[in-house]
């Protein structure tokens, strides 16, 4: 969900897939695993394990209000990002366990975002972000960040699930689900090289199916500086990057269904930029058994 100085759209342009990932903790270690240095993995193996979030989050207003906030959490703007909806708490409802974020298509334009690249917000939407944020580091030196969503996607369509660092540190950002304006999800990790400039390793998955529930998760470990990340679609392993640099930057947890932007398939300023074409009516991302653990060394 970066807004930063690469063309997102250059790209994403290439990239086909779809995803998903297994509820239920499992410590085995994977293949990965096996490269963190000895330190850390002697840190992990005395660790203890503590839930964060519960699944049972989205039971009810009150358990929501203990875990979560809404809108994003940065401050100033924290209704509007990269795309073309304004977010609104009215936008967002809980109903027998699952979170719904429903955007609604506008009769006119309400401004436009703040965030580059500045698109008219056509629509309403609902986004969400956890109280407690990431942190991996000595303390913490393991995460599993897990859930199962429902999503329609398709032109204008812009769900997700991910972490960013505190505002306005970016990177590290990792994308868990996210779908840009097509039936692929992309497990995105971003960070910086030792020129510093902008980089992501991605993993597009295919698979979608609007009507399904599926599961998404990402299992995060300190690796010296760095931290690892395995990524998985309905509970299969689909990828591990790295995330340069990110041991001991805090992170936030986000939901939000942004539309238009990016995802419109139309480059800003191109022609019907300023029309955002995307879904009428409204469109819907639902979440349940949304899921952080951590292990603690002391």
């Amino acid at each position: 969900m970066s807004e930063q100085g690469i063309n997102r759209r250059q790209l994403l342009a290439s990239a086909a897939a779809v995803g998903g990932l297994s509820l239920g903790l499992s410590l085995a270690p994977t293949a990965a695993h096996a490269t963190s240095s000895a330190a850390d993995r002697a840190r992990r193996t005395g660790a203890s394990w503590e839930n964060l979030i519960e699944k049972s989050s989205f039971s009810s207003t009150s358990a929501f209000n203990r875990e979560w906030n809404h809108l994003y959490p940065w401050d100033g703007s924290a209704d509007t990002h990269n795309g073309a909806a304004r977010m609104h708490a009215g936008q967002v409802s809980l109903a027998q366990g699952v979170l719904t974020l429903t955007a609604t298509r506008l009769a006119a334009a309400d401004g436009n975002s703040p965030h580059a690249p500045n698109a008219p917000l056509w629509y309403r939407s609902g986004a969400v972000h956890a109280k407690e944020q990431i942190l991996v580091n000595d303390q913490f030196p393991e995460y599993d960040i897990e859930g199962e969503f429902r999503t329609q996607t398709g032109q204008g369509i812009w769900p997700a699930f991910w972490t960013t660092g505190t505002w306005p540190a970016w990177p590290p950002e990792s994308d868990i689900l996210e779908y840009v304006g097509n039936s692929t999800n992309l497990f995105n990790t971003w960070s910086k090289n030792a020129s510093g400039e902008e980089v992501v390793e991605r993993e597009p998955v295919s698979g979608h199916n609007p009507d399904a529930w599926h599961k998404y998760r990402v299992w995060m470990y300190k690796d010296g500086d760095d931290v690892m990340l395995d990524y998985y679609f309905d509970g299969v392993w689909k990828a591990t990057h790295r995330g340069v640099g990110w041991a001991g930057v805090p992170q936030w947890l986000i939901i939000n269904l942004q539309m238009g932007s990016w995802a419109s398939g139309i480059e800003p300023g191109g022609p019907g930029w300023n029309e955002q074409p995307g879904p009428s009516g409204n469109t819907y991302f639902r979440a349940r058994n949304v899921w952080v653990g951590r292990t603690r060394a002391w």
